[in-house]
């Protein structure tokens, strides 16, 4: 799935290289506004195009409707890909998602909580308490939207470290290829 904020990405980086940092609320409204307004108006002139050309009525009230609908579509999207970013997170990278909760939202997960990596695909472990104790992506839904809120927000403080560990990963495994070991 494409980032909906990446055009954002280069703004964020200028703003660290000045020596500020962008906390996650900030990037999550940033991107929130880019995503809906997008979206809002892509379809308010496609509409407003097709009520000019097609319709009796011409083009404002088409338009409007167009961005209205337009609107809710980036909001809800932007929504579900935000909840997906935080699950995948609590399934596969669960200490450091706990750890963004605690430092950056001062949101603590209780001790019992398993944080282990699972694999989004396995079936043994997916979905399911791990001896009988709740896992972090199974608290963060119980908790809620209040809890769902957070852990969106803690993932977008921890994505820039967990997109490192996965240029990390694909370096080591382009050396890999590059020596001849493959």
């Amino acid at each position: 799935m494409v980032d909906s904020g990446a055009h954002l990405e280069g703004l964020s980086n200028i703003l660290t290289l000045g020596g500020m940092e962008i906390p996650a609320r900030a990037k999550f409204v940033a991107k929130f506004v880019g995503s809906s307004l997008f979206s809002s108006i892509t379809l308010g002139l496609v509409a407003g195009q097709t009520g000019a050309v097609f319709l009796s009525c011409g083009p404002l009230i088409p338009f409007m409707t167009g961005s209205c609908i337009g609107y809710a579509w980036g909001c809800i999207g932007y929504w579900r890909q935000c909840k997906n970013t935080a699950m995948t997170y609590a399934k596969k990278y669960p200490k450091i998602l706990a750890h963004s909760l605690c430092t950056n939202m001062l949101v603590v997960p209780p001790k019992d909580l398993v944080l282990e990596s699972r694999n989004s695909g396995s079936n043994e472990t997916d979905d399911k308490s791990v001896d009988g104790r709740m896992t972090l992506d199974e608290w963060i839904i119980e908790g809620g939207i209040g809890r769902l809120s957070y852990a969106i927000l803690a993932a977008q403080s921890c994505e820039e470290d967990i997109n490192e560990m996965h240029k990390n990963e694909r370096q080591k495994l382009v050396d890999i290829y590059s020596d001849g070991k493959e």
